[in-house]
Protein backbone atom coordinates (compact mmCIF):
# COMPACT_ATOMS: atom_id res chain seq x y z
CA UNK A 1 0.00 0.00 0.00
CA UNK A 2 2.79 2.64 0.98
CA UNK A 3 4.31 1.39 -2.73
CA UNK A 4 1.19 2.22 -4.52
CA UNK A 5 0.82 5.72 -2.48
CA UNK A 6 4.37 6.77 -3.33
CA UNK A 7 3.84 5.72 -6.83
CA UNK A 8 0.63 8.47 -6.90
CA UNK A 9 2.23 11.16 -5.20
CA UNK A 10 5.19 10.31 -8.25
CA UNK A 11 2.79 10.37 -10.80
CA UNK A 12 -0.25 10.87 -9.89
CA UNK A 13 -1.89 11.63 -13.81
CA UNK A 14 0.04 7.79 -14.50
CA UNK A 15 -1.20 5.98 -10.93
CA UNK A 16 -5.07 7.29 -11.03
CA UNK A 17 -5.67 6.48 -7.44
CA UNK A 18 -4.16 6.89 -3.71
CA UNK A 19 -5.42 3.21 -2.92
CA UNK A 20 -5.68 0.04 -4.40
CA UNK A 21 -8.73 -1.36 -5.55
CA UNK A 22 -11.28 -2.85 -3.03
CA UNK A 23 -12.40 -6.29 -3.40
CA UNK A 24 -15.93 -5.24 -4.17
CA UNK A 25 -14.28 -3.21 -7.38
CA UNK A 26 -12.49 -6.31 -8.57
CA UNK A 27 -15.12 -8.48 -8.35
CA UNK A 28 -17.48 -6.32 -10.58
CA UNK A 29 -15.10 -5.59 -13.24
CA UNK A 30 -14.20 -9.42 -13.30
CA UNK A 31 -18.19 -10.40 -13.56
CA UNK A 32 -18.23 -9.82 -17.03
CA UNK A 33 -15.93 -11.98 -18.19
CA UNK A 34 -16.18 -15.65 -19.31
CA UNK A 35 -13.34 -17.36 -17.74
CA UNK A 36 -14.31 -21.05 -19.18
CA UNK A 37 -14.37 -19.78 -22.57
CA UNK A 38 -11.23 -16.97 -22.41
CA UNK A 39 -7.91 -17.58 -24.61
CA UNK A 40 -6.17 -14.15 -23.90
CA UNK A 41 -6.64 -11.50 -21.52
CA UNK A 42 -5.32 -7.89 -21.52
CA UNK A 43 -4.93 -5.69 -18.10
CA UNK A 44 -3.84 -2.12 -19.16
CA UNK A 45 -2.89 -0.17 -15.91
CA UNK A 46 -2.29 -3.47 -13.54
CA UNK A 47 -0.60 -0.89 -11.10
CA UNK A 48 0.44 -3.30 -8.38
CA UNK A 49 -1.20 -6.34 -9.40
CA UNK A 50 -4.72 -6.36 -7.54
CA UNK A 51 -6.92 -7.29 -10.91
CA UNK A 52 -3.57 -9.48 -11.84
CA UNK A 53 -3.77 -11.55 -8.98
CA UNK A 54 -7.72 -11.80 -9.39
CA UNK A 55 -7.34 -13.08 -12.94
CA UNK A 56 -4.69 -15.39 -12.40
CA UNK A 57 -7.26 -17.05 -9.70
CA UNK A 58 -10.25 -17.32 -12.03
CA UNK A 59 -8.27 -17.77 -15.29
CA UNK A 60 -7.73 -21.02 -16.46
CA UNK A 61 -4.69 -23.30 -17.14
CA UNK A 62 -4.37 -22.30 -20.76
CA UNK A 63 -5.57 -18.77 -20.75
CA UNK A 64 -2.87 -15.92 -21.01
CA UNK A 65 -2.67 -12.88 -19.36
CA UNK A 66 -0.79 -9.70 -20.70
CA UNK A 67 -0.25 -7.15 -18.67
CA UNK A 68 0.61 -3.55 -19.91
CA UNK A 69 2.25 -1.22 -17.21
CA UNK A 70 4.23 1.93 -17.95
CA UNK A 71 5.21 2.62 -14.38
CA UNK A 72 8.33 0.83 -14.00
CA UNK A 73 8.18 0.31 -10.19
CA UNK A 74 4.74 -1.76 -10.80
CA UNK A 75 6.53 -3.33 -13.85
CA UNK A 76 9.32 -4.98 -11.23
CA UNK A 77 6.64 -5.98 -8.83
CA UNK A 78 4.44 -7.50 -10.98
CA UNK A 79 7.19 -9.54 -12.79
CA UNK A 80 8.03 -10.93 -9.54
CA UNK A 81 4.44 -12.95 -9.81
CA UNK A 82 5.31 -16.41 -10.91
CA UNK A 83 2.46 -17.76 -13.39
CA UNK A 84 3.94 -19.27 -16.47
CA UNK A 85 0.36 -18.20 -18.10
CA UNK A 86 1.26 -14.47 -16.98
CA UNK A 87 3.25 -11.76 -19.74
CA UNK A 88 4.45 -8.26 -18.39
CA UNK A 89 4.96 -5.55 -20.90
CA UNK A 90 6.54 -2.93 -19.57
CA UNK A 91 5.37 -0.25 -21.85
CA UNK A 92 2.58 2.06 -23.04
CA UNK A 93 -1.30 0.71 -23.70
CA UNK A 94 -1.30 3.68 -26.76
CA UNK A 95 1.09 0.77 -28.79
CA UNK A 96 -1.55 -2.13 -27.74
CA UNK A 97 -2.00 -3.29 -31.02
CA UNK A 98 1.98 -3.29 -31.06
CA UNK A 99 2.09 -5.91 -28.41
CA UNK A 100 -1.18 -7.46 -28.69
CA UNK A 101 -2.70 -8.52 -31.82
CA UNK A 102 -6.29 -10.17 -30.85
CA UNK A 103 -7.69 -10.92 -26.91
CA UNK A 104 -10.88 -12.02 -25.97
CA UNK A 105 -11.45 -9.12 -22.93
CA UNK A 106 -9.64 -6.04 -21.82
CA UNK A 107 -9.35 -5.21 -18.59
CA UNK A 108 -8.10 -1.77 -17.71
CA UNK A 109 -8.11 0.51 -14.38
CA UNK A 110 -6.06 3.63 -16.34
CA UNK A 111 -6.93 6.94 -15.65
CA UNK A 112 -8.20 7.39 -19.17
CA UNK A 113 -10.38 10.59 -17.77
CA UNK A 114 -6.66 12.04 -16.75
CA UNK A 115 -5.41 11.69 -20.43
CA UNK A 116 -5.22 14.40 -23.28
CA UNK A 117 -8.16 13.70 -25.31
CA UNK A 118 -6.03 12.65 -28.06
CA UNK A 119 -4.02 9.97 -26.15
CA UNK A 120 -7.65 8.99 -24.05
CA UNK A 121 -9.19 8.16 -27.57
CA UNK A 122 -6.37 6.90 -29.03
CA UNK A 123 -6.27 4.52 -26.36
CA UNK A 124 -9.27 3.43 -26.73
CA UNK A 125 -9.55 2.75 -30.43
CA UNK A 126 -6.14 0.57 -29.65
CA UNK A 127 -8.87 -1.45 -27.25
CA UNK A 128 -11.37 -1.57 -29.87
CA UNK A 129 -8.52 -2.76 -32.45
CA UNK A 130 -7.97 -5.90 -30.04
CA UNK A 131 -10.78 -6.50 -28.40
CA UNK A 132 -13.49 -9.18 -29.64
CA UNK A 133 -15.80 -9.88 -26.61
CA UNK A 134 -15.67 -7.13 -23.95
CA UNK A 135 -13.94 -4.20 -22.53
CA UNK A 136 -14.22 -3.40 -18.75
CA UNK A 137 -13.19 0.42 -17.43
CA UNK A 138 -13.48 1.55 -14.00
CA UNK A 139 -13.73 5.35 -13.59
CA UNK A 140 -14.06 7.38 -10.51
CA UNK A 141 -16.42 9.41 -12.32
CA UNK A 142 -18.71 9.17 -15.24
CA UNK A 143 -16.70 11.75 -17.44
CA UNK A 144 -15.20 9.54 -19.86
CA UNK A 145 -18.63 7.81 -20.71
CA UNK A 146 -19.13 10.29 -23.64
CA UNK A 147 -15.31 8.93 -24.92
CA UNK A 148 -16.48 5.14 -25.07
CA UNK A 149 -20.26 5.63 -26.04
CA UNK A 150 -18.37 7.26 -29.11
CA UNK A 151 -15.89 4.58 -29.62
CA UNK A 152 -18.33 1.38 -28.89
CA UNK A 153 -21.53 0.58 -29.66
CA UNK A 154 -22.93 -1.31 -26.52
CA UNK A 155 -22.12 0.61 -23.38
CA UNK A 156 -23.43 -0.29 -19.60
CA UNK A 157 -22.41 0.74 -16.10
CA UNK A 158 -22.83 -0.52 -12.79
CA UNK A 159 -21.56 1.92 -9.75
CA UNK A 160 -19.76 0.23 -7.08
CA UNK A 161 -19.65 1.79 -3.48
CA UNK A 162 -17.42 -0.25 -1.26
CA UNK A 163 -14.21 1.28 -3.25
CA UNK A 164 -12.38 4.63 -2.09
CA UNK A 165 -13.30 6.49 -4.11
CA UNK A 166 -16.59 5.12 -5.09
CA UNK A 167 -16.26 3.85 -8.74
CA UNK A 168 -17.70 3.36 -11.99
CA UNK A 169 -18.00 0.03 -14.11
CA UNK A 170 -18.42 0.10 -17.78
CA UNK A 171 -18.55 -2.86 -20.09
CA UNK A 172 -18.25 -2.11 -23.61
CA UNK A 173 -18.61 -4.48 -26.60
CA UNK A 174 -18.76 -3.34 -30.55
Amino acid sequence: MASFFRQFINSPLQTGALLPSSPALVNEMLRPLNFRTAKTIVELGPGTGIFTVALLKRMRKNTRLIVIEINKEFCKRLCNINDPRLRVICGDAIKLSTFVRSADYVVSGLPLIGFPKEIHESILQQIKKVVKKKYVQFHYSFLGESNLRFAFQNVTRSFVLANVPPAFVYVAKH
